[in-house]
């Protein structure tokens, strides 16, 4: 199994983002923002290896840096007619630590974000249960924060009643 990596980010350099800030990465019509504690690399032209059985959200498992980690497909799991096909213009989003790392794919590039007060932007309910609050990007976009932690323990709890 072979992976080109493009780290765009790593971790955050210490004088760049802080903990007010994320990375925006666009899932289907959803602006997701992923706080950097969370987010640890950005991956092009990664190849994927099917998972038997596993439901269309669930892309595959790519290697990264010598881990096998889950990829998922948001878009496709808030609304199987929409999705993000690996291929030219396609990213993941890697995050997560020790046994807890995880991918999701998404296209075009992350955009910095900066966290705000306020309520997030409207997200289908299976999604908004995730929302722990409000960014903004530098034209004043608004984003939704997401608890990806949370958000990949649920997915493992559906995956396992599969």
């Amino acid at each position: 199994m072979a992976f080109v990596s493009s780290n765009v980010f790593s971790a955050p350099p210490p004088s760049a983002p802080t903990a007010e800030q994320a990375q925006g990465v666009l899932c289907g019509p959803w602006a997701l923002a992923f706080p950097f504690s969370w987010a640890r690399n950005l991956i092009e032209d990664i190849e994927l290896s099917d998972v038997p059985h596993a439901p269309a959200w669930l892309m595959g498992a790519a290697n990264v840096d010598g881990a096998v980690i889950p990829v998922f497909d948001l878009a496709r799991w808030l609304d199987p007619a929409q999705g993000t096909e690996a291929g030219p213009g396609s990213h993941v989003l890697v995050g997560g630590e020790g046994d807890r790392v995880a991918g999701l794919i998404f296209r075009g590039l992350p955009t910095l974000v900066k966290t705000v007060a306020g309520v997030p932007p409207s997200l289908p309910p299976a999604l908004a249960e995730f929302a722990r609050g409000a960014a903004i990007d530098a034209t004043g976009r608004p984003w939704a924060v997401i608890d990806a932690p949370a958000l990949l323990e649920a997915w493992a709890a559906e995956l396992s009643l599969a």
